[in-house]
């Protein structure tokens, strides 16, 4: 099943067809102009953690909180109901089942990772929050593209959330693009604004979507865009799977 991680890595024909604009020296202004610095304390790089697990759990782990209205450390400090935080998440990232028992157990390092990523992320959404807030909106597939799970929805904004140590990239971008496209051809209507959010450096960027893509494109809609993207996205993967 393709993956919108794979949508938004591979394609370029049909992404440089659509979004002509987005260059990486449109990427180089987007980061030096667009950031914006939210979090207090950004989260340095350590060794021994696995990125992937850690990130992931934290996110399950700041939804709880937010949904249950838990503090953090009491959702961490409950082994049973942060174990099974921890396995559902590994159920979640690591598909293959290529996993032992051991590799659920995390580290002191890990579990401190995990609680300043939750800090952060719960931060943002306090400070970003006016009204409404949802968790994973689930969004309709289009042809050969599955149901989606996108990341945050805060009031009328889309946000990915990447907890990297680099730069944002295009294809987060694109990512972002992929849940709008899917949003806007299954309901009609969209988010207003998107944006990318790393809580690892404490940084976040926020968009109108309409005027985004009128940059991108030398002055089209989101609808006309999304959707050319999505039939250019099906007609591909129609030729590559015949042959």
């Amino acid at each position: 099943m393709i993956s919108e991680r794979d949508i938004s890595e591979k394609f370029s024909v049909i992404w440089k067809q659509n979004l002509p604009l987005m260059t990486p020296s449109f990427m180089r202004v987007f980061n030096e102009t667009q950031i914006k610095k939210i979090n207090k304390n950004p989260i340095p790089n350590i060794e021994n953690v696995r990125y992937d697990i850690v990130s992931e759990t934290a996110f399950n782990v700041s939804e709880m909180a937010i949904v249950e209205d838990k503090k953090v450390n009491e959702i961490i400090t409950d082994s049973e109901v942060f174990e099974k935080i921890v396995y559902e998440t590994a159920k979640s990232i690591w598909t293959s089942g290529n996993y032992k028992k051991e590799d659920l157990k995390l580290g002191k390092s890990e579990i401190e990772e995990i609680q300043k990523i939750c800090d952060n992320t719960i931060e943002f959404i306090n400070k970003t929050k006016k009204e409404k807030i949802e968790f994973k909106p689930r969004l309709k597939g289009y042809s050969f593209i599955p149901d989606l799970t996108a990341d945050l929805s805060v009031d009328d904004s889309l946000y990915e959330i990447k907890t990297v140590s680099r730069n944002f990239k295009s294809s987060d971008l694109k990512q972002l693009f992929i849940y709008l496209a899917l949003r806007q051809v299954s309901t009609n209507t969209n988010w207003k604004y998107a944006g990318l959010y790393n809580p690892r450096k404490g940084t976040y960027a926020k968009f109108n979507v309409k005027s985004l893509i009128s940059n991108l494109t030398g002055g089209q809609t989101p609808n006309e865009i999304f959707e050319n993207i999505l039939n250019g996205l099906v007609r591909d993967i129609e030729v590559d799977s015949e042959f």
